[in-house]
C-alpha cells in the first residue's frame, strides 16, 4: 500500500508541471534611450560694413623738405608727410608717414627794395597704397615769415599776422599745414582703401571744378607742345587759386 502511495506522488509530481501557467515573456525595448539636451545657440557669423572717410575730415601735414621761391616755380610740387593717424572710429585709414604732395600755384621771387619773395600753394593728394587721395588746402607765403591760410576752412597750425619782408618764400622742412579730405571714401571694414577706388578720376573729379583745374585742361587739349606748355605757363601767372 505504502509502494501504491509512493507511487501516485511520483506521477502527481511529474504530470504537475504540465498544468502550471506559464508566464508570457516580457517584450525588451532594444531602441537606446534617448538624450534630451537644451537647445544649443548658433552664433552666426557678423557681417562688418565698410568704413565711410567724410569728405571735409581734416589731415594734418608736415613740409618733406625745404621749399622756397628761389629753388621752386609755379608747377612744381612737393612733398609734405601725414603727422597723425586719422581714423574712422577706432580703426586707421590713413596712418601717420603717409606721403603726400603739393603744387605751387603762383610764385615771385625776391624783388628790390626789400620786397619779399611769395610763394602760393595748394595740397593736392595723399599718397595711400599707390593710390592718389584728393585733398584741399590752399595756403601764401611770403618771405621768411608764417604762412597764411587762403581756402576756406583750412588753417595753418600756429599762424600768426605779419610777414618778414625782403627775403625769398621760404617753407621750412617740419611746417605744420592743415588739409581736408575732398570726396568722401570708402574702405574695408580693416581700413584698407576699397578695391572699386578710381584715383584718376577721383583726382580729376576733385580740381575740375576748380579755375586752375579748368584752365589746365584746356590747356591739355591744345596738340602742339609748345602752344600747350605756353597756355599752362598764363595759367599758373594768372594766380588763380
Amino acid at each position: 500500500m505504502k509502494t501504491l502511495i509512493a507511487s501516485a506522488a511520483i506521477a502527481a509530481s511529474t504530470i504537475a508541471p504540465a498544468y502550471a501557467q506559464v508566464e508570457e515573456p516580457q517584450a525588451i525595448d532594444s531602441a537606446p534611450p534617448v538624450a534630451i539636451y537644451p537647445e544649443e545657440t548658433i552664433a552666426l557669423p557678423v557681417k562688418l560694413e565698410p568704413l565711410t572717410l567724410k569728405d571735409g575730415t581734416p589731415v594734418k601735414l608736415a613740409v618733406a623738405k625745404e621749399v622756397n621761391s628761389s629753388t621752386h616755380d609755379a608747377g612744381d610740387t612737393f612733398g609734405l608727410t601725414v603727422l597723425e593717424d586719422v581714423r574712422v572710429g577706432d580703426t586707421v585709414v590713413i596712418p601717420s608717414g603717409t606721403p603726400a604732395t603739393a603744387e605751387i600755384t603762383w610764385r615771385t621771387g625776391k624783388g628790390a627794395f626789400g620786397k619779399s619773395g611769395k610763394l602760393e600753394f595748394a595740397m593736392r593728394s595723399v599718397e595711400l597704397d599707390g593710390q592718389s587721395i584728393p585733398v584741399t588746402g590752399s595756403f601764401r607765403q611770403e618771405g621768411e615769415g608764417n604762412t597764411v591760410a587762403t581756402g576756406v576752412g583750412v588753417l595753418a597750425i600756429g599762424v600768426f599776422a605779419g610777414f618778414i619782408t625782403g627775403k625769398r618764400a621760404r617753407l621750412p622742412v617740419g611746417r605744420e599745414l592743415m588739409s581736408q579730405v575732398a570726396q568722401p571714401l570708402e574702405f574695408t571694414p580693416d581700413g584698407r582703401l576699397s578695391e572699386a577706388y578710381d584715383s584718376k578720376a577721383a583726382m580729376a573729379a576733385a580740381f575740375a571744378n576748380t579755375p586752375l583745374g579748368i584752365c589746365k585742361a584746356e590747356a591739355e587739349t591744345l596738340t602742339k607742345p609748345k602752344k600747350r606748355e605756353k597756355a599752362l605757363k598764363k595759367c599758373y601767372k594768372k594766380r588763380m587759386e
